[in-house]
């Protein structure tokens, strides 16, 4: 085989990096804090997500069935450009009240798996 042709092989294993990286796969999640519901039956997780050295931190919040793992994608509940301090209390079993330090989240639902969740901001 002569130099010309490896050259498409060789470019086979950057395609795949560059498929996987946009595909959101080189993202890491970090646990930061996790709150149980009262009635047991769900888990509060605020975290942060890393998507590697082109963009900043995000702080974000996701609900999981008790004592299941952080899954690997964003926040189902509140997502921030960048990374802010999250505080979490449950005001009962379907009512989650979540408070952040800084203004303007890219992502802010009112309603998860039948969870009401309230914002509030910290001083």
């Amino acid at each position: 085989m002569n130099a010309t042709a490896c050259k498409p092989l060789l470019l086979l294993p950057l395609v795949g990096l560059l498929t996987s990286c946009s595909r959101g796969w080189a993202c890491a999640n970090t646990e930061e804090r996790r709150v149980t519901s009262p009635d047991g039956a769900w888990d509060a997780v605020a975290f942060t997500r890393d998507c590697g050295a082109t963009t900043d931190y995000s702080s974000q919040v996701t609900l999981v069935r008790r004592s299941r793992s952080l899954p690997d994608r964003p926040g189902n509940v509140l997502v921030h450009g960048h990374h802010t301090d999250i505080r979490l209390k449950w005001l009962a079993r379907d009512s989650l009240n979540i408070t952040y330090s800084s203004a303007n989240p890219v992502r802010q639902e009112h309603l998860v798996e039948g969870i009401a969740i309230v914002y509030g901001k910290l001083p």
